[in-house]
């Protein structure tokens, strides 16, 4: 089965840039780091991942999380109390759905455009709807790579801090496939941004270490409901993480990852010439129309090709997509022969 549904993209040196870690980890410290972490990030961390996501750490919250889905679970159940309804995008990730709907919430989809939701639509909804959160992936969304400028991102901000106690959920899993990302809501918007962060996208989902950043004043009990969820993070996972961040290897693995998608987008645009579809240049997914995704999805099942039915992602009746993603298998010899029989589906 070629696997054109998992959303991870991956890239081989990701293993020996691990195990060249291990190694030089000094006896008594590879024994220390097989425990949870107990305590916050030190000062230096902290400084580290400020200056990655371009934060002021001395202002917010930093949640160590198992993984950004984990992260996404905790936010849920620490705001359930206070709100019941939360605004996304028309598609949005299926993570996300699932664990709002588990938690009772009711979600609220916004007319939005090429870029994202449209600043106009969100005071309607915010105005008709007790919606006190926003969610969104702003940077090379999942599954439609759109992006959201700077100037859209400012007036949504406008629209957000006319209303009382009302959040953005930021979930940038995707903004490190962006070259030159517009600022995020965190930066632009600190004090109604809770912004999610992880490492397994960015380097490899073996890494199950991320981030919440969020106010002081807002989930200041996250860490607790983190580790009653799942026990806490992997300290192991989470200085391997802060070790790629602060040595520039991580930024050195993303840009392996950014060509690599610009050379898969060649091979693509080949076989998909006069298909419409949407992607983003330094993307591995691509998001396309198709009359019927069930059928398209359990055919090359048949053909042992695995692909994503948009349907999960459509929080409307525009739900007539499916999505196709190469992180984990840009390099397999036989994909060409599968976009092809995803292109004769199509």
């Amino acid at each position: 089965m070629l696997n054109l549904s998992l959303n991870y993209p991956s890239v081989p040196r990701e293993m020996e840039v691990f195990l060249d870690y291990c190694r030089q980890l000094p006896a008594g410290k590879q024994y220390d780091i097989l425990h949870p972490p107990y305590k916050p990030l030190d000062k230096s961390a902290e400084a580290a991942l400020g200056k990655w996501l371009h934060f002021s750490p001395e202002d917010h919250h930093i949640t160590i999380l198992p993984s950004a889905n984990g992260g996404l679970s905790a936010v849920l159940t620490g705001l359930r109390e206070k709100i019941k309804e939360i605004a996304v995008e028309p598609f949005t990730f299926p993570g996300f759905r699932q664990n709002a709907t588990a938690e009772g919430y009711h979600l609220r989809a916004v007319e939005s455009d090429e870029e994202g939701m449209l600043p106009e639509k969100l005071e309607e909804t915010l105005k008709q709807y007790p919606c006190k959160l926003i969610y969104m992936q702003p940077t090379v969304h999942n599954p439609t790579c759109a992006v959201m400028s700077e100037e859209r991102r400012k007036a949504i901000i406008d629209v957000v801090r006319s209303f009382e106690d009302v959040y953005i959920l930021e979930d940038d899993a995707y903004r490190f496939l962006h070259p030159s990302p517009p600022p995020s809501f965190l930066a632009l918007a600190p004090d109604r941004t809770i912004h999610l962060y992880s490492l397994s996208k960015a380097f490899n989902p073996m890494l199950k270490a991320g981030f919440a950043i969020h106010p002081r004043n807002v989930l200041p009990d996250l860490i607790n409901i983190v580790r009653m969820q799942s026990s806490g993070a992997s300290l192991l996972f989470l200085h391997f993480g802060l070790h790629l961040i602060e040595s520039g290897l991580l930024k050195k693995i993303i840009d392996e990852k950014r060509s690599v998608a610009l050379r898969s987008a060649g091979m693509w645009k080949d076989i998909f010439n006069g298909i419409p579809y949407r992607t983003f240049p330094g993307s591995f997914h691509y998001w396309l129309p198709c009359k019927d995704p069930g059928a398209t999805v359990q055919k090359l099942l048949r053909q042992n090709i695995d692909i994503s039915n948009g349907e999960m992602f459509s929080m409307t009746d525009d739900n007539q997509y499916v999505r196709v993603a190469l992180g984990t298998c840009w390099h397999k010899e036989e994909l060409p022969d599968a976009l092809r029989l995803v292109a004769a589906a199509l």
